[in-house]
């Protein structure tokens, strides 16, 4: 910089100073040798004065161009680094490489330079982290809430807040306490605010239940946030209480014929088997109560088969046929009852890809309920196709189901008529293994009925 402009300006001001001086020592050499007129003294003053004041303003008009040059120099790269710096607090960190020709505007050049290719490749790798952080919080099954040292609120991912209620696009900068009620989550907050430790509860929020774990983030004793995670463990809580209801039933449902062989045992080892007609009867409903023992234990084993059985390759079903081995398994029963069992057989049903015992079983537990829930009239079923699906359905003219009955009906141990089940031999489970059966395919049931007017259930095969 100081070759480029000083050097300059130094010698234009010494080649006009020496000029001047030059000119007054001429000036002062002829006075003193009275080389000058005294009639002329005037005018070679005054000529002398011009072209001290002309050398002088040539001077000045050089320096001007050369300083105005250089200020150009340094001024236009200094506007240029500006525009760059603007540039660069708007997230643009390319811009045009430039030379300058002083050397120190040309190291802030490139320390500009420097500068954006690393604020560039920062901001790429923090842009890449803040994206795979978002896209890990949103992918997890928990909601994730963050919140600061004072208990506000500072992040939260998706599914926390569809969890909390929150709207999309809108700031909660609240403290947690404030969204989360309860004396239990206060304690929590406030105890992890205080003493900087791990703590977890459940907790009810509406109709859901969600464990919560606050886990302080940085080190001990400098802690910088919280972070909490609200997992929803409603399916495991509603999962558990059915496994205890299941649990429950079975073992109520095996209990009563146990209890029943038992005391009628203990009634033939007292002195009853002495009597043959007595000894007969009870040793009847023995019989009766372990076929039902029987039956209930190979239900709850198929269920449970069912339940956990993923989709195979089958072969086809000729439903039509399996529907006529099934009304010769029950005819017996039905002519019991005076009931008339009546195939409508319309289409020729084959189901491909399913199993042929599967389809049977679904069609005995449902004819077999007809049956026993009729009195009087017929039971018909139905196959046919219609709108490229196949459909069966079985009718009954039977005593209709509750209203309030109908929620339940898929139930497991669930009975409508628990009198009437018990009687016939029914272990509850029938329904349920129908509807597992039909989920296994991706099947559709459907169920119309009135009190004293019958049932329809309608299975629906795509």
């Amino acid at each position: 910089m100081k070759n480029k402009i000083i050097f300059p300006v130094m010698i234009v001001m010494w080649i006009t100073g020496l000029v001047m001086i030059g000119e007054v020592l001429i000036v002062f050499e002829k006075i003193q040798n009275n080389t000058i007129k005294p009639e002329a003294e005037g005018g070679y003053y005054n000529a002398i004065f011009y072209r001290l004041i002309s050398i002088l303003a040539v001077g000045s008009i050089i320096l001007y161009f050369i300083l105005s040059r250089s200020i150009r120099k340094i001024s236009t790269p200094i506007e240029q680094l500006t525009k760059d710096s603007k540039r660069f607090a708007k997230g643009q960190y390319t811009h045009q490489l430039r030379n300058y020709e002083i050397e120190e505007l040309q190291v802030l050049a490139h320390a500009f330079d420097n500068m954006g290719e690393e604020l560039n490749g920062t901001i790429r790798k923090l842009r890449h982290q803040k994206t795979k952080v978002e896209s890990v919080l949103a992918s997890l099954d928990e909601g994730i809430v963050i919140i600061d040292k004072e208990g506000q609120v500072t992040e939260f991912n998706h599914l926390a807040g569809d969890m909390l209620k929150f709207k999309a696009g809108r700031s909660y900068q609240d403290y947690i306490t404030n969204i989360i009620r309860g004396d239990k989550f206060k304690k929590l907050i406030e105890e992890a605010l205080k003493e900087f430790k791990f703590g977890s509860l459940e907790l009810k929020l509406g109709n859901k239940t969600i464990y919560v774990t606050i886990i302080p983030i940085g080190e001990t004793n400098r802690v910088y946030e919280y972070l909490i995670v609200l997992r929803d463990i409603t399916k495991i809580r509603n999962l558990e209480e059915m496994r205890y209801q299941f649990v429950s039933n079975v073992s109520h449902e095996i209990k009563t014929p146990l209890t029943s062989i038992q005391g009628f045992v203990e009634t033939l080892k007292t002195g009853a088997i002495e009597d043959t007609k007595v000894a007969h009867r009870f040793l009847n409903i023995i019989d009766i109560e372990a076929k039902r023992l029987y039956r209930l234990i190979q239900d709850i084993l198929l269920l449970s088969e069912i339940e956990n059985m993923e989709k195979q390759e089958y072969g086809t079903a000729k439903v039509n046929d399996i529907i006529k081995q099934v009304i010769d398994i029950v005819k017996e029963e039905a002519a019991k009852k005076n009931i008339q069992l009546i195939f409508n057989d319309q289409d020729e049903v084959i189901l491909p890809n399913t199993s042929s015992d599967h389809i049977e079983q679904v069609i005995l537990n449902l004819v077999s309920n007809a049956i026993k829930y009729t009195d009087d009239g017929c039971v018909m079923i139905t196959a046919e196709i219609k709108n490229d699906k196949n459909i069966i359905r079985i009718q009954d003219t039977g005593i209709g189901i509750p209203k309030s009955s109908m929620p339940h009906i898929f139930e497991r141990f669930y009975r409508v008529d628990k009198g009437r089940s018990r009687k016939s031999g029914g272990t509850g489970l029938g329904l349920s293994i129908v509807k597992h059966i039909v989920q296994l395919y991706s099947a559709e049931i459907q169920v119309e009925s009135e009190e004293g007017e019958g049932t329809i259930f309608t299975l629906i095969f795509k």
